[in-house]
């Protein structure tokens, strides 16, 4: 659904995705779970499954991703819930639906969001929702709040609330505090945004080749080609966060979910080769992406400067300065994954 700044159609069907990714029907109706109701600067979007440019008020899915670089973006979910991602971040939104009680079935959603770099603010919304935040290191079980969760130049996690506070935490994170703004070439270096950039191409040069297929500039196996990349890399993105989720989240539902992804992430990988190695036998030419090039920065927030000392590294939420949030809020959770869970 993009393409040249909107969002490219997945060539892979949407059951394939159900399958892969979640337990809820209603999610594999394709039913949006949160919209983007805000951005500014660099945002790139991975959309199911493809990658692409933000547009205002674009549906999203259980397991999108908002990735920012010099920019920032808003998500509002369907019960009110809000989450505002600053400069240079990279999350992941999950849900699923289930019922519980014995006797009067009562249907809850579990919603989470993995933050993997950066910083968001968050405010929780009104509905029937377990609401539990994840980063590589840590978990984090909400009720009824609003804050601040980051992470520093150091992985180190923090959480400030302004409102309520955590029904249980796991791992190594900070109460009270937020981390000072991690500068953009820092962020740039990291495994996961360089992840996320690849794809981003990957899935930008897969439309210009649907379009250049159309004019007749191309054959439709070279585009066959292009695109089987796009997918591939896409793939390549997810085992890159998920790895990490393996080598260091202290939940073993985590863990877990996070390996089950991997195996099905290699199946995805393995099939892209394989559909790029027929493409080749067809008279497509190979096209890989050799560098990695940050998207451009498109104006309007300004970049963040490096801490000078450690004790610059800490703020509190009253001492953020620019970064005052507005009614935002973060809550996910994913398909057969752990809601709830220390």
């Amino acid at each position: 659904m993009l393409s040249s700044g909107k969002l490219i159609s997945v060539s892979f069907s949407l059951l394939v995705l159900c399958a892969i990714f979640f337990a809820a029907p209603a999610y594999c109706e394709g039913d949006p779970i949160a919209h983007l109701t805000d951005f500014t600067g660099t945002v790139l979007i991975q959309n199911q499954r493809s990658w692409g440019d933000p547009v205002k008020n674009l549906p999203l899915y259980s397991m999108d991703k908002v990735v920012t670089r010099v920019g920032t973006a808003v998500i509002t979910f369907a019960d009110g819930a809000v989450v505002e991602i600053k400069n240079n971040t990279n999350l992941l939104i999950q849900e699923m639906e289930k019922e519980e009680g014995l006797m009067k079935k009562a249907k809850i959603v579990q919603r989470r969001i993995i933050l993997f770099l950066g910083k968001m603010f968050f405010k929780t919304g009104k509905g029937n929702v377990q609401t539990q935040f994840e980063t590589e290191k840590s978990v984090i079980g909400i009720r009824g709040t609003a804050g601040v969760l980051s992470i520093g130049s150091d992985g180190q996690i923090y959480i400030e609330f302004t409102e309520g506070g955590a029904k249980f935490t796991a791992g190594d994170l900070i109460l009270g505090k937020v981390a000072k703004d991690v500068p953009t070439q820092v962020i740039d270096q990291t495994l996961i945004q360089k992840a996320a950039f690849m794809a981003h191409a990957a899935w930008k040069r897969c439309g210009e080749a649907k379009e250049k297929v159309s004019k007749g500039e191309i054959s439709p196996d070279q585009r066959d080609w292009v695109c089987a990349y796009a997918v591939e890399m896409s793939s390549r993105e997810v085992k890159t966060w998920s790895e990490a989720l393996v080598q260091n989240n202290p939940s073993e539902d985590v863990v877990e979910w996070a390996k089950e992804i991997i195996v099905l992430e290699d199946i995805s990988i393995e099939k892209s080769i394989k559909s790029q190695e027929q493409a080749v036998e067809r008279g497509a030419v190979p096209e890989p992406i050799d560098e990695i090039t940050p998207p451009e920065t498109q104006g309007g927030v300004e970049g963040y400067a490096a801490p000078e000392t450690e004790a610059d590294t800490l703020q509190t939420a009253g001492e953020t300065g620019g970064d005052e949030f507005s009614d935002p809020l973060p809550q996910d959770n994913m398909p057969n994954s752990p809601v709830g869970s220390n």
